[in-house]
């Protein structure tokens, strides 16, 4: 299955905002260069749990704001930049801008957002429409050219889909399908009988019978409506693949004729769909998961028109939950924020506004934001960077004695041909036929999501452009994308604790070095070592190679199985990718800042040696706290480990941190050398 639909390695996928008293005291603007004794835990030993030791302070004197499911280090950089983007958005609505110019799309979103009075007057009617068309359903054409249409709008309805490029022809893009149309996470919150999933399920019907009422539905019809939509979800969640199976990428990859597809569903009215999309030409395409598609055909032989129709009212209704007033966000917060995820209180509406137009408008606002703050001189030391750690890593490649030299040369020329993506992009996205009005914000999102679909769409049948970038540049995060065999670095992401000028070299390496040996190393971990140097999926590693690198992953996925957060293991199979990309990136980046200080060493500095302050950079990078229920979803459904075992996990596999700390047998943070994971 394309990327596109479900994969993209990143650093941290956790999504949030909080709270301005935290803010005002957490900018990277206030916080010092190096090293603040303030922010560790001096009672605890570092040799026991060196997460604590040098997070303990800070995380004892900065509780989760209340309007927040997790805080830590990223979601201060994503408080910062939220800031910077109300002060500019806000600017921006005042402007009485010329039609069709970047800062009249950008103020009319912004400025619709906020219209609380409009939105609370207006309720749902801005969907009426959208309702009638569901209504007026009467066949299966009439039910395709629908769920078409609420795809092309953002409904999450029947199944995934998008175009994007070919695993086996990178150059090439291609048409994609997978599982899709389910409201909860994964297949386990339907399937699995426990007493959290009985507890989200009975919490999911409640939400669910709230909502139908908010279309005028009384209460019974509303609890009979929900049950419907948990029976149809249910069986779709039977023909879906867990998170963990979705890993495979070989098992993922299913090209088959269109003919063939139809054939298999034919039920599903694909060549309506396809009217309605505006895609032709179609001759082949990717299926992640055949078995959802084809148990998805005969869900709908088996059921009824009219649980169709009320299937897609939910899914339309629910997609569009945050922007029809206060009572329906009401709802929709007390199930996914308060229940799910623990948060306490709901953000300041300005917060979720910002960061709304923020995701919506992503180059639009990006080309106003680097304006205003983009900086040369990061991004100078950035690029330097990453060209340091490359060669680091090409000498560890050359220095691993479990590969062959057939195997390196492979490895080296696909490390030889990453392309580099840092601060913004060179060529922006053409937004000049996206139209935004003064009318509502529900009705631009769909005109937003209406762009984007047919950006997609558009792509097929030309050559993959590889200058496109899938993250704004306001974005706190980077990634890896095997199918073009890039790194993205948004400018966003160099701020402190990743990045910061004033500070030492050895904690701006064990900060954004490491995040960009992350990113380097997802290349190589469990799924981007399934691609060769031009982004195809191919083998090209040696069959004794192969099964070296795979049973050294074991051993990480091993570790990770015996770490526990409230009573959850985490998940060593799901977590693998980052879990590798992590100690992956730890490693390259020292190896780096060795190679550095041979030409400028480091001094001892704030009683500590660089490379002590090195790891400790490290480890405040993946300082985070989760509230309960988030910590539960993040274990079930995250390829992403808990930041303490991110930072405490890859440190304990490593010499070069033993030796900087002394670590012996016994201490909690030494493993046994048979047991420690060692790859690069």
């Amino acid at each position: 299955m394309n990327k596109a639909l479900l994969y993209v390695s990143s650093v941290c996928i956790t999504l949030c905002i909080t709270n301005a008293n935290i803010f005002a005291q957490s900018t990277p603007d206030n916080l010092p260069a190096n090293i603040d004794k303030s922010t560790f835990d001096m009672s605890v030993n570092p040799k026991q749990d060196f997460y604590q030791y040098v997070n303990g302070g800070w995380l004892k004197n900065n509780p989760i704001p209340s309007t927040e499911a997790a805080w830590g280090s990223f979601y201060i950089v994503r408080d910062t930049m939220t800031y910077r983007l109300r002060d500019m958005l806000n600017g921006v609505a005042k402007k009485k801008a010329s039609p069709g110019s970047i800062e009249q799309k950008i103020g009319d979103y912004y400025a619709t957002a906020l219209d609380s009075i409009g939105m609370n007057k207006a309720g749902i009617t801005p969907l009426n429409d959208e309702f009638k068309k569901i209504d007026a359903i009467s066949d299966s054409k009439s039910l395709w050219t629908e769920v078409a249409h609420l795809k092309k709008i953002g409904s999450n309805v029947m199944f995934a889909f998008g175009i994007s490029p070919d695993d086996k022809i990178s150059m090439k893009e291609a048409v994609g399908f997978g599982q899709g149309g389910m409201s909860l996470p994964n297949k386990t919150y339907y399937l699995v009988d426990n007493a959290r999933m009985n507890m989200l399920r009975t919490a999911f019907l409640d939400y669910g019978k709230k909502m139908f009422m908010q279309m005028n539905e009384n209460e019974a019809t509303a609890s009979k409506d929900i049950q419907t939509i948990m029976n149809i979800e249910t069986e779709m969640a039977k023909g879906a693949k867990t998170p963990e199976e979705q890993r495979n990428v070989h098992a993922e990859y299913n090209k088959m004729t269109l003919a063939q597809l139809m054939g298999m569903t034919p039920n599903i009215d694909l060549k309506t769909c396809f009217n309605v999309f505006g895609l032709k030409g179609v001759d082949s395409v990717l299926v992640g998961e055949p078995s959802y598609m084809i148990k998805l055909d005969s869900l709908v032989k088996a059921t009824s028109l009219n649980d169709w129709k009320t299937y897609l009212k939910f899914h339309l209704l629910t997609s569009k939950a945050t922007m029809l007033g206060d009572s329906i966000y009401a709802i929709n917060f007390n199930f996914w924020g308060k229940t799910f995820q623990g948060q306490q209180k709901m953000k300041l509406k300005w917060k979720r506004m910002t960061e709304a137009t923020s995701g919506a408008l992503g180059e639009l606002v990006g080309q106003l934001y680097v304006k205003e703050y983009f900086s040369p001189d990061a991004k100078k030391k950035v690029y330097d960077m990453v060209h340091n750690i490359i060669d680091a890593y090409k000498d560890r490649i050359n220095a691993a004695v479990w590969m062959d030299d057939v195997t390196k040369k492979k490895a080296l020329a696909k490390l030889d041909m990453v392309s580099l993506k840092l601060c913004y992009p060179d060529k922006w996205k053409d937004y000049s036929s996206l139209q935004i009005k003064r009318d509502a914000w529900v009705l631009n999102s769909n005109r937003v999501n209406e762009f984007e679909f047919d950006f997609n769409i558009h792509k097929y049948g030309k050559p993959v452009d590889r200058t496109e970038w899938g993250m704004s540049p306001q974005t706190v995060n980077a990634y890896y994308e095997p199918t073009k065999n890039e790194i993205v670095f948004p400018s966003a992401i160099m701020n402190y604790p990743f990045f910061d000028p004033k500070r030492d070299v050895a904690m701006n390496y064990g900060g954004m070095g490491a995040v960009i040996g992350h990113e380097l190393t997802h290349g190589f971990d469990d799924q981007g070592s399934q691609y060769d140097a031009n982004g195809n999926m191919i083998k090209w590693w040696t069959d004794k190679d192969s099964v070296n690198y795979f049973n050294r992953l074991q051993v990480l996925i091993n570790q990770f199985n015996g770490y526990v957060l409230d009573s959850m293991h985490v998940k060593g199979d799901l977590t693998i990718g980052e879990n590798t990309a992590d100690l992956g990136g730890i490693t390259i980046a020292y190896y780096a800042l060795q190679k550095e200080m041979k030409k400028h060493p480091e001094p001892v500095k704030d009683g500590f040696t660089a490379e002590q302050r090195f790891f400790i950079a490290f480890a405040q990078v993946w300082r985070t706290e989760l509230r309960p229920a988030f910590a539960k979803q993040q274990i079930e459904n995250n390829p992403h480990s808990p930041g303490m075992f991110r930072a405490n996990g890859p440190l304990s596999d490593l010499p070069q941190f033993y030796n900087a700390f002394d670590i012996k047998p016994g201490d909690a943070m030494y493993r046994d050398e048979t047991i420690r994971a060692a790859i690069w």
